[in-house]
């Protein structure tokens, strides 16, 4: 059967239900927003992305390769670049996944180790090595002055560049000039080795025994060797200690520290 509905009065006629999304005042309902659309990790913006660990030891082997600057001063800083190398292998050790952050500063780090160690194991071993030339050279003119008999040159080689004589004075005369400086004179002519090599004579060609050892104590640069007579000649050993100094005019300046006989060890090595 037909309907008799006015289609003007259908026209004029709400809809039973509002369109999706809107409400009947026509706006959006609160918390909704079709314009902009709801992200999530579904839609690709969260990533499982691994991230890359951080090295400590990368670090603290570039402080410590910039601190190996010190071994060009002290021979015994030279550990320092040893310990940065040492600590860079450890940085730079096999990884999975992204670069470790530190492995950069490991590598820099041991390249200024491994230079600031290598220029100072050469300056220090140059250094050392001139000294021994020269501390062997003066503990040879010494035995040979003694040899001489000249005891007033010998006294002056002990002292300190500062405490001694001025060259042109006349030291004979100097030495006999009181009776206190004539029995410190005696007593240093009769000391140490000084009688027995005098007996031995200047012509002596003393031979190393021990080679020369330079190394410091207590802040003091000192240089120590043993001689010996050569075959054919009555047996003796001389122990020869030296220091060397700055003077004030910026002059290394070497003095006779030990002047004895070589003392030989009762005692084993390890109880030393």
């Amino acid at each position: 059967m037909a309907s008799n509905a006015d289609p003007k009065l259908a026209d004029q006629n709400p809809p039973d239900h509002d369109p999706p999304g809107q409400n009947p005042s026509g706006q959006n309902p609160p918390g909704q927003n079709p314009i902009v659309p709801m992200m999530g990790a579904e839609g690709g913006f969260e990533t499982d992305e691994e991230i890359a660990p951080f090295r400590i030891s990368g670090i603290l082997c570039l402080l410590l390769g910039l601190l190996s600057i010190t071994a060009l001063i002290g021979y015994v800083m030279i550990a320092l670049p040893l310990a940065a190398i040492a600590i860079g292998f450890v940085a730079l050790r096999k990884w999975d996944g992204p670069k470790p952050t530190g492995v950069t500063a490991a590598k820099i780090g041991m390249v200024l180790a491994v230079a600031f160690g290598t220029c100072g194991f050469f300056i220090h071993h140059g250094r050392s090595s001139t000294l021994g030339n020269q501390a062997e050279y003066f503990a040879r003119q010494y035995l040979k002055i003694v040899g001489e008999g000249d005891f007033e040159i010998a006294l002056e080689m002990k002292k300190d560049a500062v405490n001694r004589l001025p060259v042109h004075m006349p030291l004979r005369e100097h030495y006999q000039s009181s009776e206190e400086l004539i029995k410190s004179m005696d007593e240093f002519r009769s000391s140490g080795m000084n009688l027995k090599v005098y007996g031995l004579g200047p012509e002596v060609d003393w031979q190393i025994k021990r080679g020369v050892r330079v190394y410091q104590h207590y802040g003091r640069q000192l240089a120590e060797m043993v001689f010996t007579t050569p075959p054919g000649q009555p047996s003796t050993d001389v122990y020869v200690s030296l220091e060397y100094k700055i003077d004030p005019d910026g002059d290394g300046q070497w003095r006779i520290d030990q002047f004895r006989a070589d003392l030989k060890r009762t005692v084993a090595e390890s109880v030393l």
